[in-house]
């Protein structure tokens, strides 16, 4: 599965892969060790494996943690996920766990060219 939005938790590597988890992520950290690479929680293997965090509610609210928004090829990423998948959230938070700040916005945030809008991220 290649950017493909889930109901429920589930992880993206760097190539746009899909990992759906059953639970909450930190069990998965524990069930999987060997994918964790020493990981003990979410914002250590965000940051480790620069992999996103993904929890979509059946509302259409969806939490995001990033590695940085700094990054230009992970705000890519991420127009790729959203953009792909409008139909699935209707107002998203993404979280980066390099700074203090947030973005929370709805789909008309990702424009047709899948590009998420840069200035969208508030840092507090």
């Amino acid at each position: 599965m290649s950017f493909e939005l889930l109901h429920g938790a589930s992880w993206m590597d760097q190539a746009g892969c899909i990992y759906p988890i059953k639970g909450f992520h930190e069990n998965w950290l524990r069930a999987n060790p060997e994918l964790a690479e020493g990981c003990q929680n979410v914002s250590e293997l965000v940051l480790k494996k620069q992999w996103i965090s993904i929890s979509l509610f059946s509302d259409g609210y969806l939490e995001l943690l990033v590695p940085s928004m700094e990054d230009s090829a992970l705000r890519g990423r991420l127009g790729t996920l959203l953009g792909r998948n409008r139909d699935k959230w209707k107002k998203a938070l993404i979280i980066s766990m390099d700074a203090e700040g947030y973005s929370i916005f709805g789909p008309e945030a990702v424009d047709d060219n899948l590009q998420l809008d840069s200035s969208l991220f508030i840092h507090i």
